[in-house]
Parts: C-alpha cells; structure tokens; sequence
C-alpha cells in the first residue's frame, strides 16, 4: 500500500509515535511517506518511510510572550499546516491517510473538517489517543467544555472512515461520547526510539514524573503523596521532569512546593529533547503516573521500555497496560495515602523494582511492539479497502 503518516507536531510524544509508527508500516514493505514540519525535532533519525517536512514550521518548546500572542501565532500556524495537509490528502494519490496529531482545539478540529471534505476518495483513518480532549487554559475542568469545539468534533470523528483508539475502555466511552465511526483498537507501540537497550538498574531510591505539568497528571497528588512518604523513608527522593505550561498554572505550585524540600526533590523544567530521556529514567527506580484522568500514555510505555516499575492511577487503557503487562502497581486517582504506599513498597525494594521493569518490558517488546502495531493497523486499512473494492464492483 501507498501511504501517508501526517504529524502537525514537531516535537514530544505525538511526533515520536507517528514516526515510529511509519517506520514500522514501511517496514512491513508498504511504501510510506511520512508528513511533518519543517523543523521537527527527528530530522536527523532515518528509517524505513520517506520523510517529507513540508508542514509549516511548529512552535519551539517553550513559552516565551504573553499568552495572548502565543495563541495568535499557534493559530496562524494550525490555518497553514491544515490547509497543506488537505492539499496533500487529495493530490498525493495515497492508497490511504493516517493523521495522527491531536484535535483538541477547535481549530485542529475545523481543520479535520477541511481534510475529509476535501480528500476526494482518499480514506483518511485518525488515531485518537485522547477519546476526550484534555482543557489546556487551565479553567480548573481536566476536559473541554467549550460548546463550540465539542460541536465540531462530533461533526469531524464521523467524518473519519476509520478510528484508531488504544484499548477497550477508550473503544467503549468513544462509543458513548461521540456519533457512529469505524473504531480498530490498537496497542501503543514501545518507545525505542529513546533507547535500544534498557539502562542498569538504579541505584538510588529515586521517583521520576516525566512529561508535561498539567492538572490531569495529578501533580498535586504526586507532591502530597510525596511528603507522607518522606516521614516515614525520608531517604527517598523525587526528580519532576518536563515542560511546565503556563497556562495551566500548574508550575508555580509544583515550583514553591519544591524549594521546601531541598535536595530531596529535583526539578527540571522545560521540555526534555530526546537524547535526554534515557540518562533520565537511568537514574530512577520507579516511575509515577498520578494522573486524574487519562486514556494511555507514551510515559508509561518509555518506563517500560526502559525496564522502569510504574505506579499509577487506575485509570484508562493506561491501567489495562499497567495490568495486563504486571509492569507496575496500580492506586486509585485522587488518592494521595495510597500512592504513597505504593510508592514507598517499590522505591525501597530494588529486587522487587527490577522483577516489575522486567515484566513490563517483555510485555512492551511483545504484544506491544511497532510490528503488531503496524500489523494491525496494515490489516484495519487492508479491509477498508477490500470493502470499497467490492462495492465499486457490485
């Protein structure tokens, strides 16, 4: 098959997962062409898609001006990269499209109005790694409640002929949520891209929190949860990794709380560019996903990857992973006591640390791997097609 991986991202998670995806597609001998912006933090990584940086540059990773200002030059830049993305969805004479990205705004989501109507006959598929778009302004909600952009977004998923989603709990509340679609459940995909092998174990009894500052990660849990745990195994420590967000106002906290704890806790702000991630989780034992609500998560498979235990929030398909794979531990959302306790189990058991790194790790090698990912996505796409097929010819 001929086909296109598109990724108006040009750094994190999003990015990483689109293009692993389309290495692992070309790589089962489809010929892939993989769309992204002109300064996307891969450019230097090759692999089996053709990489095309055609989308309009991204903003760099930072937060730089008042916020008036970021939002208008996010959304110059979300009308240039869709309309080059609509353009290359009709002309590029693809077998099918693969938009991954995030349609959280009611611009992405206008913009995904514009692709399927425009596509022609081109089937475009979108992986929704979010059934629920996550507030980003920092309203004090975890989800969108803006009117207008939940309209749009139950007009652009049915305009998809194909969604992907990560996990049974994410097929069931997209079926709740949001109009009739073609839904294939897929796995995540492991994060290889950071590291061929896991790093040693580590040899301080050290927590990492990686990613984004945001209020549905459960920081604010993560920071009490961490002082109970303190009084009773004061040698623990703490390293907070990831770009703050402003908007969010979840920075600031996470900062006083910090200067209270001296080197117990290690702040590191900013987004964590690739060859950073890895010495990362090499100094860390466990790794914590507080989260209030989420749905997977790239983090918990980088743990995993990384031979990492997790302790997180039962929550989503994260939880399944987490689970199903017997890579970590598991606690309520919302509940400080009980992270602690989960936390502390781990942190101070490095035997016990290592046997849930090495679970997770097999699990993530095999029934979570690149291959069955593109297998699976291979075979949603091969029978999409079949069945136009046979109705052309009837």
């Amino acid at each position: 098959m001929r086909l296109a991986v598109i990724e108006p991202t040009p750094f994190g998670g999003l990015l990483h997962y689109a293009t692993q995806l389309a290495d692992a597609l070309a790589d089962r001998g489809n010929d892939v062409d993989l769309i992204v912006t002109r300064d996307q933090e891969l450019a230097g990584r090759a692999g089996g898609a053709s990489r095309r940086p055609i989308l309009a540059a991204g903003a760099a990773p930072t937060h730089s001006g008042s916020a008036t200002l970021r939002r208008a030059r996010t959304a110059r830049r979300l009308a240039m990269t869709w309309g080059r993305i609509a353009m290359e969805t009709r002309r590029g004479n693809y077998d099918a499209v693969l938009l991954n990205g995030s349609l959280d705004l009611a611009l992405t989501a206008t913009g995904a109005l514009a692709v399927n109507a425009m596509k022609g006959h081109t089937p475009v598929a979108h992986v929704c790694h979010n059934v629920r778009p996550f507030d980003r302004w920092g309203g004090g909600d975890l989800f969108v409640r803006s009117s207008s952009t939940l309209r749009l977004l139950k007009r652009a998923y049915p305009s998809f002929d194909l969604i992907f989603v990560h996990g049974e709990r994410c097929l069931r509340e997209y079926e709740e949520t949001w109009p009739p679609t073609r839904l294939e459940v897929i796995p995540h995909g492991d994060e290889r891209l950071f590291a061929d092998e896991p790093p040693p174990p580590a040899q301080e009894p050290r927590i990492l929190f990686f990613g984004a500052w945001r209020q549905m990660k459960g920081l604010g849990v993560l920071m009490e949860a961490f002082d109970k745990l303190s009084e009773r195994q004061p040698e623990v420590r703490l390293t907070i990794a990831g770009a703050t967000v402003p908007e969010e106002g979840q920075a600031d906290k996470v900062m006083r709380w910090a200067r209270t704890h001296g080197d117990r806790v290690e702040l590191r702000p900013g987004y964590v560019p690739v060859d950073a991630v890895e010495p990362l989780f090499a100094e860390s034992r466990v790794v914590a996903l507080p989260y209030l609500a989420a749905y997977q998560s790239g983090v918990a498979h980088v743990a995993m990857t990384m031979r990492r235990a997790i302790v997180a929030s039962d929550v989503g398909d994260l939880a399944t992973v987490v689970r199903e794979s017997g890579g970590g531990r598991l606690v309520a959302p919302g509940d400080p006591a009980a992270l602690a306790e989960a936390l502390g189990t781990v942190v101070a058991d490095p035997q016990l640390a290592d046997q849930l790194g090495a679970r997770g790790h097999s699990h993530t090698l095999n029934g979570s791997s690149w291959p069955s990912v593109a297998e699976r996505v291979e075979g949603a796409f091969g029978a999409l097609l079949d069945e136009r097929r046979d109705k052309e010819t009837k």
